[in-house]
């Protein structure tokens, strides 16, 4: 079963959080073909052209998800900006009238004007003259595009000693040493951009992506909030920084983060599911599941939440609830092997060993070095007098991990 156009846009946002831009392109630009108009992989579009520098290619993306739906506020703040960026002020001015009329709130709008004050159109200028022609960065993007980051950077670097003030350069070099393993390399590329544009929340938000893949949570948890003291509605930044917190252990900090998001964007289902999961982990099964149906009412194709409630819902013997929520789950990804493994658990628990032994080896056929699997496996296949299958797959399951 192909996944569903939820499901691509979710593995789209899961990789563009990690900093895999081209896995992500690859995600909303299939997602583009099927729904042209789809509004959220158009904005996300828009979001990663920005990323690369890629200013005047985001608007149209843009303008198409604020013409599917203008409600939400995020759309037009993002679009705002990259007119601002382009020094298109005129165009700012007319999006904010639009906006208006639109219904906005006096809250939203009001932050539309503040991105429109003084001080940030002489910003703006300054970057835009800091920066080389956009037909110059226009070959670096599509280098980038390429998976060509070695060029990328050795261009940009001759670049900088005429420009030496270009955050497009230095946000280039961070994401190409990046995406080559150069983690070191990277932070100090985006350090040298937030140096030039202190209120670059995106910056911060990279090096707190990178920090955490060297675990160094801690030190991740201050870039996060430091991106959200300049954008308060950087909704990405809030479900990062909650699970860091998760990482962590520090499980009431991250309760508070995701409740507060909710607060701010009421349709965020991915917070509502990582919500549940805290709330579990603390033993709070029934608000847990609560979180959960949260984030499917959202999002009704939403596989991890299914197979999460399923979780929450075999904690508390509800076996039969959690099978048909596991079915759910696998029916929407059906390489979602972690729900066939728990599917069978729940089918053995209820000595259903036939439907518990098709889930195992569902599980393992997705995952073959999947050893508790191949346990279970066994045991169920015991049971039910196959005696040599049984010591298959308890060897298998030693193979996989001697120590088992």
């Amino acid at each position: 079963m192909e996944v569903t156009l939820e499901q691509a846009l979710q593995n789209g946002v899961k990789a563009h959080k990690s900093g895999q831009i081209q896995e992500a392109d690859r995600y909303y630009t299939a997602i583009l073909k099927v729904e042209p108009k789809h509004p959220d992989a158009n904005h996300n579009m828009g979001v990663l052209a920005v990323s690369v520098g890629k200013l005047k290619e985001a608007l149209p993306f843009f303008k198409i998800a604020l013409d599917v739906n203008p409600n939400i506020d995020q759309f037009w703040f993002s679009y705002l900006d990259v007119l601002i960026r382009l020094d298109r002020l005129k165009d700012a001015e007319l999006l904010i009238r639009k906006a208006k009329v639109h219904g906005l709130t006096v809250e939203a709008l009001n932050r539309l004007r503040g991105m429109l004050s003084k001080e940030n159109k002489q910003t703006t200028r300054f970057a835009n003259a800091a920066n080389p022609p956009q037909k110059q960065l226009q070959s670096l993007f599509d280098l980038f595009s390429d998976g060509e980051f070695k060029k990328v950077i050795s261009s940009s670097e001759a670049l900088l000693t005429k420009f030496p003030h270009s955050t497009d350069l230095y946000n280039l070099i961070g994401a190409s040493n990046e995406s080559l393993g150069n983690l070191d390399e990277a932070i100090d590329a985006y350090q040298k951009a937030i140096n030039i544009k202190p209120d670059y929340p995106e910056a911060y938000f990279n090096i707190a992506i990178i920090l955490n893949k060297i675990d160094k949570a801690r030190d991740a948890i201050s870039y996060y909030k430091k991106a959200l003291s300049i954008n308060p509605e950087y909704y990405e930044a809030y479900l990062n920084l909650g699970i860091t917190f998760q990482k962590i252990g520090n499980l009431d900090e991250a309760v508070e983060i995701y409740k507060c998001l909710l607060r701010l964007k009421p349709d965020y289902a991915a917070a509502y599911n990582n919500l549940g999961i805290v709330l579990r982990a603390r033993g709070e099964l029934d608000a847990s599941i609560s979180a959960y149906s949260g984030a499917l009412k959202v999002n009704p194709n939403y596989a991890e939440a299914h197979y999460n409630l399923g979780n929450a819902l075999k904690d508390q013997n509800k076996v039969m609830e959690a099978i048909e929520v596991f079915r759910k789950a696998v029916l929407i990804n059906p390489k979602l092997y972690n729900a066939h493994y728990n599917m069978g658990i729940a089918f053995q628990r209820i000595a259903k060993l036939e439907e518990a032994e098709n889930s195992y080896k569902k599980a393992i056929s997705i995952k073959p070095d999947f050893a508790d699997a191949f346990c279970n496996l066994g045991v169920v296949l015991r049971r039910q007098d196959k005696f040599w299958e049984a010591i298959s797959a308890y060897n298998s399951a030693l193979s996989i991990d001697p120590d088992y």
